[in-house]
């Protein structure tokens, strides 16, 4: 038999970065289900009745992600049903209030609940969808529930959240902050950086919402601060320069300031071959995806930014 080749590995080899990938959903459900019952898709995992089943598809196709989520040993403490960003739960006396619950948030109503104050870690730990995150998702969900405190943060291991190359891929909620090549090493640090309300910067993957090339230039802007000036902020961004058709080679030049310095955040464009999971790796497929690299960090010359 011949080596399993972990996608994660390979993406590591090429130099694939995972800054630029931050976009995370803007609503989501968490559905409490047995992580031995999950299947991909998630609405055909095990013991999932088909109206329940026809309730998850519907909402995953129009526009909320629905996580199917569980703790180790902790199953029956987790409600229901949990809506991100409301950070509501609930549980329901039958499946048919559920379900009603997940058609009336696809549709804009939150379900009565409670609201959990507590920051929500999603960690994906899905080895259906691909063995890298069974690999490195589940040691790094085990390093943070071995040391998080239980009143401000809720971990969960959660099926298949986008990005297996950059496993332990991770999505923190209600902030929309995607993390991605999270280690069990750095746990502890990870949950220092969000107890004091800051991005984790190691394995941040920009900001949610703004174009690849701007999470790219926000993100070295923040660690260029936090080297030189053991602090980070608010970052103001230039983006009058964006290329409309980007090729391999483009060079871009995005200005920023932060803490009343103005930098020069050079940036290339480069050529990857992208393969997303094990499973892509495997069967030989993949593609050739353009993807925006940090070249340098300068302060600049000729300010851009008017007081």
């Amino acid at each position: 038999m011949s080596k399993h080749v972990f996608c994660r590995d390979l993406c590591l080899e090429r130099g694939e970065p995972h800054e630029g990938t931050g976009n995370a959903p803007a609503r989501a459900l968490l559905l409490a289900w047995p992580r031995g019952k999950w299947r991909t898709p998630r609405w055909e995992s095990a013991d999932m009745s088909p109206a329940l089943a026809r309730a998850v598809h519907h909402a995953s196709q129009n526009g909320v992600h629905v996580a199917l989520v569980d703790k180790v040993g902790e199953t029956d403490s987790l409600p229901r049903l949990q809506a991100q960003p409301e950070s509501v739960f609930a549980d329901f006396e039958n499946e048919t209030d559920l379900i009603a619950a997940i058609d009336n948030y696809v549709n804009g109503t939150v379900f009565e609940g409670t609201r959990d104050p507590r920051t929500t870690i999603l960690v994906c730990t899905d080895s259906r969808r691909d063995a890298c995150c069974a690999r490195y998702g589940f040691s790094t969900y085990k390093a943070l529930t071995a040391i998080a405190d239980p009143e401000k943060f809720n971990i969960v291991q959660a099926t298949h959240l986008g990005g297996c190359r950059f496993a332990a891929s991770l999505v923190v909620v209600p902030q929309r902050q995607r993390y991605g090549r999270m280690t069990a090493g750095q746990a502890p640090a990870f949950l220092e950086a969000l107890s004091r309300g800051e991005v984790f910067l190691p394995a941040y993957k920009g900001r949610t919402d703004v174009p690849e090339p701007l999470q790219v230039a926000e993100l070295a802007a923040l660690r260029w601060a936090e080297t030189h000036t053991r602090t980070t902020g608010p970052v103001a961004l230039d983006a009058s320069d964006m290329p409309e058709d980007p090729q391999e080679g483009t060079e871009l030049t995005v200005h920023a300031a932060i803490h009343g310095t103005e930098l020069d955040i050079r940036l290339k464009a480069r050529m990857f071959h992208v393969q997303g999971n094990c499973g892509v790796v495997a069967e030989g497929g993949g593609q050739h995806t353009l993807r925006w690299c940090l070249s340098g960090v300068t302060t600049s010359t000729q300010p851009q930014f008017q007081p």
